[in-house]
């Protein structure tokens, strides 16, 4: 008898699952994005979202909820029902950089729910061209001669662009001096007149300089060359192979989502990933969609973890 009654529960389960898979969603759907509007996240968020309205024939809408790095949003989301209908599009700031410094009250791991990788874009290394290096292992060179007076700009303290500047002194054994900005906009017009030396930067945000000839490209810091800049060599054809860096974004919500709805929004994000529309979108951003699904999301952030920690405790990074 027993027996009989379990049975019968678990199929109730499996039936109510199969019938939330269905109908979700019946309402419009909310993607946080945890930085202004304008920047690589926001662009490519919105462009993801199209597709992704695509796929579930339901309204989603952008909500750009900036401040402390990416935390305000990824704290809001936290603290949201876990429905389906609030959801973040993350990246490696809040994620995994933050907490790594510091940061309480966000632990990926045990405070979200994960969906899938969104996509990723790797950097370009950009100089100023009141640089006398022509290639990377030049600028090397220039930096190990100049005794510490080389400066690098980023989009701010804990930013990938910034640890991407620890990452290539650790590699190439150079002393450089951080000069953090409010984003990669605001860093390049010191850049450009030569009072700083050195940029990571968003494919988007630098390659028009670099084919205008205001600034000068050494390498792409991705494992290939990108379509949007066929003609720069990868961080390896330059000779350190070691530095990679990338920007990515994934979707995420707060812990306790519906398997049901997980699953419906890895399906639909496998078909967006698909979508002539959405890969043309992406790669106009020097960007690549993913098919991805919760466990290849956790194991990626685990690998970005593992790879950024080091770098972290050994500037001694602290954000609050």
């Amino acid at each position: 008898m027993l027996r009989k009654v379990l049975a019968s529960v678990a199929a109730l389960v499996a039936t109510g699952g199969a019938v939330v898979a269905q109908s979700y969603p019946t309402r419009q759907i909310t993607f946080v994005v945890p930085f202004a509007a304008g920047g690589p996240v926001d662009n490519s968020g919105r462009a993801f979202a199209e597709a992704m309205r695509r796929q579930l024939k339901s309204t989603i809408v952008i909500e750009n909820r900036p401040g402390a790095g990416g935390i305000v949003a990824t704290r809001a989301v936290i603290a949201a029902k876990p429905d389906g209908y609030t959801l973040l599009i993350g990246s490696a700031g809040p994620l995994v950089i933050a907490p790594a410094a510091g940061v309480k009250g966000v632990d990926a791991g045990t405070q979200l729910a994960m969906v899938g990788l969104i996509n990723e874009s790797p950097q370009i290394v950009v100089a100023s061209t009141t640089v006398k290096a022509e290639t990377l292992k030049d600028f090397v060179a220039f930096a190990k001669a100049s005794g510490g007076k080389v400066n690098y700009g980023s989009a701010g303290i804990g930013t990938m662009p910034h640890l991407a500047g620890e990452l290539f002194k650790s590699i190439a054994g150079i002393d450089m001096l951080h000069v953090p900005y409010r984003g990669t906009g605001a860093a390049l017009p010191d850049l450009l007149s030569g009072r700083n030396h050195i940029l990571f930067g968003d494919i988007t945000a630098v390659l028009p300089m670099v084919e205008a000839g205001r600034l000068r490209a050494y390498a792409i810091t991705g494992t290939q060359r990108s379509e949007l800049a066929p003609k720069i060599p990868t961080t390896a054809e330059a000779g350190l192979p070691q530095l990679v860096t990338r920007n990515w974004n994934a979707l995420v919500g707060p812990v306790g989502l519906p398997a049901p709805v997980v699953g419906r929004l890895v399906e639909a994000m496998s078909a967006a990933s698909k979508d002539k529309d959405y890969l043309e979108a992406m790669r106009k951003q020097g960007s690549v969609p993913i098919a991805s699904s919760p466990a290849h999301l956790a194991q990626y952030m685990d690998a970005e973890r593992k790879r950024l920690e080091p770098i972290v405790q050994r500037i001694g990074l602290k954000l609050e």
